[in-house]
């Protein structure tokens, strides 16, 4: 919730961003059938990637059966998805929603499996990549990928969920020991083998311009520089880029099923990308709190922050009132008003209430916009929320934090040593 001050800004408004998408999938050159499915619904805004396994048919069908549960899922709730832009944390509950119909679908795989034993042992991975307005929202579990590129950088934004994986993040492996190692395929999450999976989501904003590969590790397996990548998906035919991706695999060895999806945004109009968008990525990658972080943990932390509006006098947070959270100006000036801090000034790129994301802390001083600005403000709720269900992202925001206020209190000190009365006899 936002503090009661800035209840009555408003949030940036959202533009509509077009996407065009085509798929291509291909058996390989060492298998007899293909267990991969992917989905493009452009009603939905629904594009996935599931790589299935089990033995004889049971990996096809899982596949096909776990789109089919989470397309309807999503089918079902696309009237709350389209109000997502007039509805408070619209968007948020959009990453609900995808969540959930991933959910649904290890549910009712899970169940399926348990049905006849020639389904026993079934499951699948699933990477699902949702477009509403101009937002994205990303649903992930497994070893399939999900990759971005802007601005011609190259982002993966999904996390392989492998044995090996988790044992180079568990620092018991090196990179290279990890894409040697023969837990390098071995599933650490999966829909189907249980009712329930911890999902992997991530809610960010899309810019004209984007261009998302959805893989299957048949096609990612190959990936040992990113400037592959790079180099084929920014081609300019979707179709060109497919056949690249499923030939370049072949050539590689083609042990596995290939099936890529490339979803390419565009705006509805041809206005210039978002600056408040690209504006609020810099200014947050600019603070001490985003120091080291990679894009795809940026656009988790992004996604939990609110942008506000203020007009000219507007009063953000009285003396007296507590902090809610942590505040980075977007554009404008923040002036504040205390007796001991009077004439002090937060302009483009200055944050403010960085304590009050470890405890609540009370204001002293009145905090207003002196001219009409623009805010990043993150709450401290949601922060903690954040830390908890990504604990490696936690780590390196809260070190981030308590490096930047152990700063701040060794100046202090220093400020006051300084400034010690000493004004008796020198001997």
């Amino acid at each position: 919730m936002l503090p009661s001050a800035a209840q009555s800004v408003r949030s940036e408004e959202s533009r509509i961003v077009k996407t065009a998408a085509s798929a291509l999938s291909d058996r390989g050159l060492r298998r007899d059938g293909n267990e991969d499915h992917y989905l493009i619904d452009e009603t939905l805004g629904l594009y996935v990637v599931c790589d299935g396994m089990g033995g004889h048919a049971a990996g096809e069908i899982a596949a096909g059966r776990a789109i089919e549960f989470a397309a309807q899922y999503i089918a079902r709730h696309l009237p709350m998805m389209r109000s997502a832009k007039e509805t408070p944390n619209g968007y948020y509950r959009v990453l609900k929603i995808a969540e959930q119909a991933v959910q649904t679908a290890s549910h009712e795989l899970y169940h399926l499996a348990r049905s006849s034993p020639e389904f026993r042992g079934m499951g699948t991975t699933m990477t699902m990549l949702i477009v509403v307005d101009d937002k994205a929202v990303m649903a992930h579990v497994g070893d399939s990928r999900l990759y971005l590129l802007r601005d011609s950088d190259l982002h993966q934004l999904s996390t392989d969920h492998t044995l090996a994986n988790e044992m180079y993040l568990a620092g018991g492996l090196t990179l290279e020991q990890a894409a040697r190692s023969r837990f390098q395929h071995v599933l650490t999450r999966s829909i189907g083998p249980q009712e329930f999976v911890a999902v992997e989501t991530l809610l960010f904003d899309l810019l004209p311009g984007d261009r998302f590969l959805i893989c299957s590790d048949g096609l990612s397996n190959y990936f040992d520089e990113q400037k592959t990548v790079k180099r084929i998906l920014a081609e300019r035919d979707i179709l060109d880029q497919l056949h690249r991706f499923i030939d370049f695999a072949k050539e590689a060895g083609g042990a596995d099923n290939i099936t890529a999806v490339v979803v390419e945004a565009r705006s509805d109009c041809d206005s210039r990308p978002s600056i408040d968008t690209q504006q609020r990525i810099a200014r947050l990658q600019s603070t001490f709190l985003c120091k080291r972080l990679s894009v795809r943990r940026l656009m988790h932390l992004l996604s939990i922050a609110s942008t506000i509006q203020c007009a000219a006098g507007k009063e953000l947070i009285a003396p007296g009132q507590e902090f809610a959270g942590f505040w980075v100006v977007l554009r404008g000036r923040i002036s504040t008003d205390d007796d001991e801090v009077c004439g002090q000034e937060f302009r483009p790129g200055d944050c403010f209430g960085e304590t009050a994301l470890v405890e609540p802390a009370m204001s002293r001083a009145c905090f207003k916009a002196a001219v009409p600005s623009q805010l990043l403000f993150i709450e401290r709720a949601r922060f903690n929320t954040l830390t908890r269900k990504l604990p490696r992202l936690g780590n390196v925001l809260l070190r981030n934090l308590s490096r930047h206020l152990s700063k701040r209190l060794a100046e202090a000190e220093s400020v006051d040593a300084f400034n010690l009365d000493d004004t008796g006899p020198l001997l």
